[in-house]
């Protein structure tokens, strides 16, 4: 529908315009009509119609005057000028006032329906233009956390090697000033005070000590939630050089995060902090000091801010942790895949090894390597009470080694272990969790369902979830889904009080006539088809 508004002082000439385009186009509602200028503009401004049919010669303001302070109001409004033929010298003049087409008068009705019709595809484009851009503006506010963690992801992990595409990134995320500096917050004591909340009790305090740290800090900081209970600070520290006055000043920001409101909310954070790089494309080192520190915390005093000049046995040159071997092993394990991972794993402790840190430190790395070990094993089908016993008897073995092939075969026998009980229980598992999968999506079709939601709720990863499913089923989630639908879809049909866009929507489709082929496709006939012989067989 667009709205239309007629400006012409000949009140029989409005009253004709308002009659041919009230019967003959549906699709016009006329929203205002006047006879000068200067209440057009007015009426312009209030209104904002699509379209204005406006007489160059009206009393007071004429028409062209109009037009050209009305397109200063609204940009975008189609103009259509209507002109006398003795008045045919203006026409050039109405187009340069912004006008997109002008009629002479008297009209011919076909005249002005066939200039009307022109100019509402060129209204609806417009509407159409703006509908996607509006979407695409909504996606990019919903997409940008992602975005920022994508690149706080890239830059600690040394991704990002060219300058310019640095700076393209930076630019797009509006960061004030270029990153010196890595803190990393860990939420103190976070498995034990969201112990009884769940999930959700985990995301809310995890929310509030994010939202009381950008408060607390300024336009020249990226701030993003990563990992399990961590957040990461990327600080710019300006044009300043020296070291120890650069390190003092994020002591304090550090000091002022460590307090305040959190204490107030029964929350504390433990905040570890790299050492400044005045490189942007080096922050991962900062942020490998900050990481190092949070994990030596033990070392020290009991304080709740770090510096990595305060953990002085460190090794100067911090190890840059192999995650994409980890992420590999990882993947492997879910998949039951023993001897791919067992190549990760090797790949991923060569890696640790060469870096020549210092023993503590290289069993401090395998002993978080083997609690997410145990959590993929898990999520590949692994008891977890016989793992956490695994697991402590397993600790007690790594005290004792002290050389790096024993560490080594340590872990392999471990990951051995895992893969074993995972692959015990696998198969009774797969069965049970499945069936809860699908019939919660049995349960469920009607809304708008993900293989991401599915698989939390069984408690899987999507990628695991996904392959699991198509391996019990036979038949992927999108197919399965599909399937449930139509048969939700059969039962409703046999009510005949229901329209067929009404069990679209309680079928989880919003587009009926593409409901309608989706039906078609699963069952050949079409939802009216289905619907009359199931009456007559009822009849029969």
């Amino acid at each position: 529908m667009y709205t239309l508004m007629i400006a012409d002082d000949e009140q029989l000439e409005r009253q004709a315009l308002r009659y041919i385009i009230e019967k003959k186009c549906p699709d016009i509602r006329i929203v205002a009509e006047t006879g000068d200028g200067t209440s057009a503009i007015q009426l312009a401004d209030s209104e904002k119609p699509d379209i204005i049919l406006m007489d160059i010669r009206m009393p007071e303001v004429n028409g062209l005057e109009a037009a050209l302070k009305i397109r200063r109001l609204l940009p975008e409004v189609m103009i259509i000028m209507l002109t006398a033929f003795d008045e045919f010298s203006y026409a050039k003049q109405a187009l340069s006032a912004g006008a997109v087409e002008y009629l002479l008068k008297p009209l011919r009705p076909a005249d002005l329906l066939q200039t009307l019709e022109a100019v509402s595809t060129k209204v609806g484009q417009y509407k159409h233009k703006q509908k996607q851009e509006a979407k695409l503006r909504k996606n990019l506010e919903e997409a940008m956390p992602f975005i920022q963690m994508s690149f706080v992801y890239d830059l600690i992990s040394g991704n990002i090697s060219d300058m310019a595409h640095f700076q393209e990134r930076a630019n797009f995320l509006g960061m004030k000033a270029d990153p010196g500096v890595v803190l990393v917050a860990d939420i103190d004591n976070f498995k034990q005070i969201t112990r009884d909340g769940g999930e959700s009790k985990k995301q809310i305090v995890k929310q509030q000590v994010f939202r009381h740290i950008c408060g607390q800090l300024g336009p020249e900081a990226l701030v993003t939630p990563f990992g399990g209970d961590n957040i990461i600070i990327l600080l710019g520290c300006g044009e300043s050089s020296d070291q120890a006055e650069t390190t003092q000043q994020v002591r304090e920001i550090a000091g002022k995060l460590q307090t305040g409101t959190l204490r107030a909310l029964g929350i504390s954070i433990t905040i570890g902090i790299g050492r400044y790089y005045r490189e942007p494309l080096e922050i991962h080192k900062s942020y490998l000091d900050a990481v190092s520190v949070l994990r030596q915390r033990c070392y020290v005093s009991d304080t709740h801010v770090m510096h990595i000049e305060d953990i002085g046995h460190l090794n100067p040159l911090p190890i840059h942790y192999p995650f994409h071997y980890e992420r590999d092993l990882l993947d492997k394990v879910r998949c039951g895949e023993r001897k791919q991972a067992k190549e990760a794993l090797r790949q991923l402790l060569d890696e640790i090894f060469t870096s020549q840190v210092r023993m503590e430190t290289v069993k401090a790395y395998v002993l978080e390597l083997l609690i997410v070990l145990s959590r993929a094993a898990v999520e590949g089908g692994a008891n977890l009470e016989q793992l956490t016993l695994l697991n402590f008897n397993a600790i007690n073995h790594l005290v004792d080694c002290v050389r790096q092939d024993e560490i080594h075969q340590w872990v392999l026998e471990a990951l051995d272990r895992f893969m074993d009980n995972m692959l015990h229980n696998r198969d009774s598992m797969n069965a049970r969790v499945i069936n809860k999968a699908s019939d919660y999506i049995v349960k469920n079709c009607h809304k708008n369902l993900s293989l991401e939601e599915v698989a939390h709720t069984v408690h899987l990863s999507p990628f695991y979830f996904s392959r699991l499913f198509k391996a019990e089923k036979g038949t992927n989630f999108v197919e399965f889904l599909t399937k449930a639908r139509i048969e939700r879809a059969k039962r409703m049909l046999t009510n005949p009080d229901q329209t067929i866009a009404r069990i679209a929507l309680e079928c989880g489709y919003q587009d009926a006539s593409y409901f309608c082929r989706v039906f078609r496709q699963e069952v050949s006939v079409t939802p009216n088809q289905y619907r009359a012989a199931s009456r007559k067989s009822q009849v029969e």
